[in-house]
C-alpha cells in the first residue's frame, strides 16, 4: 500500500481491511456471547463509527434496537475540549435500558466519558462501550471502553470513519499521520 496525502499532511497504512474485517468478527463473537437473548439499546456514534458499525451490526442479532448520536470537538487534528451535541434520540429509547455505544476511535476518553454520563442523566441504566481504535496511553478516566478492537499508540489516523477534515473516512485501510 502506498502512502495517501490528505490536505497537506502525509500518512501510511497502519491497519489492513483484511485485518481490521477479522477484528470486527471477533468482537461480534464476544458481543454476542456476552449479550445473547437480553442486548442493550445500541448508539452508534456518528459519524466516524459508521463504518465500523455497519460491519459489526451485519454479525450481531438481527432484531437488536438500535439509533445514533452524533456529537463533535474535533477542527482538523485537534479537539477543542468541549464536546458539542449535535444529536441525542429521544429519552424514551433508552430510559431504563442498557446501551451500548459503537465508536470508531476512544483516545482521551473525553467524548465517552461525556456520552455515559449525558446517557445516564436522560434514564440509562448502564453504558459500555465497544470500539474499533483505542489509545491507551492517551486515556484519562476510569471507565474503559469494554470491547476494544486495536489498541494504538498516539497516532492521528484516518480512513475506515475516521477523517481530517471530513475526508479520508471512506478508506477501506486505516493510516497513521507521519508529519507529526
Amino acid at each position: 500500500m502506498k502512502n495517501i496525502e490528505i490536505d497537506g499532511l502525509n500518512f501510511e497504512l497502519l491497519i489492513k481491511e483484511e485485518d481490521i474485517l477479522c477484528s470486527i468478527k471477533l468482537l461480534s463473537q464476544k458481543l454476542n456471547d456476552s449479550y445473547s437473548g437480553e442486548w442493550p439499546v445500541i448508539l452508534v456514534v456518528l459519524n466516524g463509527a459508521i463504518f465500523f458499525a455497519g460491519e459489526l451490526l451485519k454479525h450481531i442479532d438481527e432484531f437488536v434496537e438500535f439509533s445514533c448520536v452524533k456529537v463533535h470537538s474535533y477542527d482538523g487534528k485537534v479537539s477543542s475540549g468541549n464536546i458539542i451535541i449535535d444529536y441525542i434520540p429521544c429519552c424514551d429509547i433508552i430510559k431504563n435500558k442498557k446501551v451500548l455505544l459503537i465508536e470508531d476511535i476512544v483516545d482521551t476518553g473525553l467524548t465517552l466519558d461525556f456520552l455515559t454520563k449525558e446517557l445516564k442523566k436522560r434514564g440509562a441504566k448502564d453504558v459500555e462501550c465497544v470500539t474499533l481504535l483505542f489509545k491507551p496511553h492517551k486515556y484519562n478516566f476510569p471507565n474503559l471502553p469494554k470491547y476494544i478492537g486495536f489498541n494504538i499508540r498516539d497516532e492521528f489516523v484516518v480512513g475506515y470513519g475516521m477523517d481530517l477534515n471530513q475526508k479520508g473516512r471512506g478508506l477501506k485501510n486505516i493510516y497513521k499521520n507521519i508529519n507529526n
